[in-house]
């Protein structure tokens, strides 16, 4: 009987320490698969009976191959195979496998894939980025050596806004700018310096009728001396016919108000006109055309009393237009009053007086 007893404690002793080491062995494995995702390179704790691979997690009893996790008893499949001697790429096909939708088993594993993939291609974009930034600076370096060499800008000038080697200048005109250089800008005295030197031909660049921006459109003059000779205050304006830019059309205004000592006189007058430019165009070179004016007026002398005079002219002239618009013109004509108040000899107009001829001379600007 004692024997027996005997006999039964051995085989329950021997029942309870296989269980105690068959319970650790399982508690190694659970927390390895906790602490390292699938597919990571490295060694993994093997339990007792079991040989370990590269890259694997063994249980008692079981064999893995790189990236694989192994159950208890049995051989684990691969996800990838690599070699101890060179660098793997486990790691990256698991990243591959979870945006495919391919998990480990286990939330913590899941989780830990997750994080370790995230921060990989964080460190990739940030990698690419500073790439990205090295080599801009280096086009940047070799644009200022360039333009240095060519004397462009001075070295430690900055070429912040030039366009770079390769880049588009597409979008970068914003709505309202332009896209012309502004003219340097210069005082009155030096843009008639300017404008008398090259009435001289001494720096004439552009052809007739020609500015920076373009043909002339439009030319604004007054004649100075006939602010104080009869004629009062006085404009002309020229306007070029783009499709035919030997014509031009003509249109001007003049007021004017005198005083004696027995009364007063004032006058407005509006002329028309067209122009042909024999050499020449838009409005600049030697022109020749008729004039038409319509004037009427007010004399208060012992009284008051309205006029009217209608005058024609022919009228031969030079416009000179310099490049920074500056205008200057010499005209003479003949012409005269062919209806209207003929009881003033003296009147003054567009188109001269009663009849005979006239000279004329304007300044102005044009663009």
């Amino acid at each position: 009987m004692r024997k027996v007893v005997g006999w039964v404690g051995i085989l329950l002793a021997a029942g309870i320490a296989r269980g105690q080491a068959q319970d650790q062995g399982d508690a190694q494995q659970q927390g390895a698969e906790a602490t390292q995702p699938q597919g990571d390179a490295g060694p993994g704790p093997a339990s007792a009976g079991g040989t370990e691979s590269a890259g694997g997690t063994e249980s008692a009893g079981g064999t893995e191959s790189a990236g694989g996790t192994a159950t208890a008893g049995g051989t684990a499949s691969a996800d990838s195979s690599t070699t101890a001697a060179g660098p793997s790429d486990a790691f990256d096909r698991a990243c591959v496998d979870l945006l495919h939708g391919r998990l480990p088993p286990g939330e913590k594993a899941i989780r830990a894939l997750r994080d370790a993939c995230a921060n990989l291609m964080a460190g990739r974009a940030d990698d690419q980025i500073q790439a990205d930034q090295r080599r801009q600076a280096q086009l940047a370096a070799r644009e200022q050596l360039r333009l240095q060499a060519e004397g462009r800008v001075q070295p430690g000038q900055s070429t912040e806004g030039r366009v770079q080697p390769g880049q588009s200048t597409e979008g970068r005109v914003q709505p309202g700018q332009s896209t012309a250089a502004p003219e340097p800008g210069q005082g009155v005295l030096a843009a008639f310096g300017s404008a008398a030197s090259e009435l001289a031909g001494s720096n004439r660049t552009r052809a007739m009728g020609m500015r920076p921006r373009g043909p002339v459109g439009y030319t604004l003059v007054t004649n100075p001396v006939g602010w104080f000779s009869g004629l009062g205050m006085n404009v002309e304006l020229f306007g070029a016919f783009m499709d035919a830019p030997k014509f031009s059309w003509v249109a001007g205004a003049r007021y004017s108000e005198a005083d004696a000592t027995n009364g007063t006189a004032s006058t407005f007058g509006g002329m028309a006109g067209a122009d042909l430019f024999i050499i020449g165009r838009n409005n600049e070179g030697l022109r020749i055309g008729p004039r038409l004016e319509l004037a009427a007026g007010r004399e208060r002398f012992q009284g008051s009393t309205t006029f009217a005079r209608l005058g024609m002219s022919g009228e031969l002239g030079y416009n000179f237009i310099a490049t920074n618009g500056i205008t200057g013109l010499l005209a003479a004509g003949v012409g005269g009053r062919v209806a209207g108040n003929d009881k003033n000899d003296e009147f003054a107009s567009f188109v001269g007086g009663e009849f005979g001829p006239y000279l004329k001379f304007g300044l102005g600007y044009s663009w």
